[in-house]
């Protein structure tokens, strides 16, 4: 049996709590991030609570967490965090990376001025509000029709690039606002884009060492921003409409049968759709000026999936199967036969992941680590992290930020080593990884 930590029910706990990690990786995990999975097993309808081996202090739920709850538990909009859907998407280009050699300084200008990133970075498309509602229903399947994307863009994507139950109507207008100016923008913080190279690879799956990929990270801007603020306030109003008292007031939550949870999961499916649709816009953009530079590429979807996201499920829990809602932070949903893709920090080896299909899967409620996971908060990057420090350790990887400033905080040594994540993974027979993928340029947000 794979390795993981237990935690039993005792005092108010609904349910056990167990933590996928290596013994070296439970030794780094902050008491407060522990402190605060144990809290939501306090939470009355959850019925069981996973951690991830990047599992580091985040806002009610911590990040690497994932909660499930009964149809009438706990909806916490908490839990699943203010960038809905933030995700990750890995994209082919149909060339070996020694074609880039020699260019790398220059292809990192091209992407500097292609790709709309920095804080409050705008977009280059102008949607009406009647076109943005069409995403925010539809996801990346409103694309074609607005001539946006190919008829296909869904294919090879989670959900096939949107979440069905989605209402513009639950969307906050202030989160309307921030998002229709910032479709087909990065953002900030510790969302990139990369150039890689396949390292290595097994014959699982359709990737070639030596090839070139691209992976794309960001989700849902300020429109998730603005509907996790609205319902988590909401949330904190009513506790006294249904008695609710809440053991972090961070993991308020309303009632799963409530009126108030079901606006705010339409609201969280709009922009999940929001942040599939981004990431495909942003591809397409990147596609255009990506073919002036090598005509002979074609930029072909491999994956695209969230690790911020709540969604209805099925699993067997203490042996019974029951349908759950699940909230994942900064967790991603690894199913039987899936594929997991897993980013490291900056400057370090990605993975893509398969699933071990084990028990441990279904223990894990099929989830797995979303990348590195943080071993310093930011402040204290940006105190204890010098720029030399920095640039050794990003060794010959060039990179640049539109966030100039923030570039320390998102240095490798402000994270976990990814090669530590991925053991946990392993030795916890929940996935291995089948692709290593080396970083050769990297633009931040």
């Amino acid at each position: 049996m794979g390795i993981f930590y237990n935690f039993p029910a005792e005092k108010d706990m609904q349910c056990d709590v167990k933590l996928f990690a290596s013994e070296k990786i439970y030794d780094e995990i902050e008491d407060t991030a522990l402190n605060q999975l144990l809290s939501a097993a306090t939470l009355p309808g959850v019925t069981a609570v996973v951690g991830m081996p990047d599992l580091h202090q985040g806002y009610g739920l911590p990040i690497g967490g994932v909660m499930a709850c009964s149809t009438d538990g706990p909806v916490s909009p908490g839990a699943v965090g203010f960038d809905i859907n933030c995700g990750v998407r890995l994209i082919r280009t149909g060339m070996q990376a020694d074609e880039i050699e020699g260019r790398r300084q220059e292809i990192l200008r091209m992407l500097s001025g292609t790709v709309p990133a920095g804080l409050g970075e705008g977009s280059s498309l102008n949607f009406s509000r009647s076109e943005f509602r069409e995403v925010l229903a539809y996801g990346v399947s409103a694309l074609p029709g607005l001539g946006l994307a190919p008829a296909d863009a869904g294919q090879n994507c989670e959900n096939e690039g949107f979440m069905a139950g989605a209402d513009p109507d639950s969307v906050p207008g202030k989160a309307v606002n921030r998002g229709i100016d910032q479709l087909n923008s990065l953002g900030s913080g510790n969302h990139f884009v990369e150039l890689q190279v396949v390292a290595s690879t097994d014959d699982n799956l359709p990737l070639n060492e030596g090839e070139l990929v691209i992976m794309l990270h960001t989700g849902s801007r300020g429109l998730g921003h603005e509907v996790c603020k609205n319902y988590s306030q909401q949330a904190k109003d009513k506790a006294h409409k249904y008695n609710l008292k809440f053991p972090r007031k961070n993991l308020a939550y309303f009632p799963g049968q409530s009126s108030e949870a079901e606006h705010y999961l339409k609201a969280m499916r709009c922009a999940a759709n929001f942040a599939y649709a981004n990431r495909e816009l942003l591809m397409r953009n990147l596609e255009e000026t990506w073919r002036e530079y090598f005509p002979h590429s074609r930029l072909e979807l491999f994956y695209d999936h969230a690790h911020n996201i709540a969604r209805r499920e099925t699993h067997v829990i203490e042996g019974e199967e029951r349908e759950v809602l699940i909230h994942r932070k900064g967790a991603t949903h690894l199913p039987p036969d899936g594929i997991a893709l897993i980013p490291g920090s900056m400057g370090t080896a990605s993975y893509v992941g398969l699933s071990m299909n084990s028990e441990q899967t279904g223990l894990s409620l099929e989830s797995v680590a979303h990348g590195a996971g943080r071993k310093m908060s930011r402040t204290q990057a940006k105190k204890t992290i010098s720029y030399d420090r920095h640039r050794q350790s990003m060794g010959e990887v060039k990179s640049t930020s539109s966030s100039g400033e923030n570039i320390l905080d998102e240095s490798p040594l402000a994270y976990k080593e990814i090669s530590d994540v991925i053991s946990s993974l392993t030795r916890s027979n929940l996935a291995y990884p089948a692709a290593r993928l080396k970083p050769l340029v990297v633009l931040k947000g």
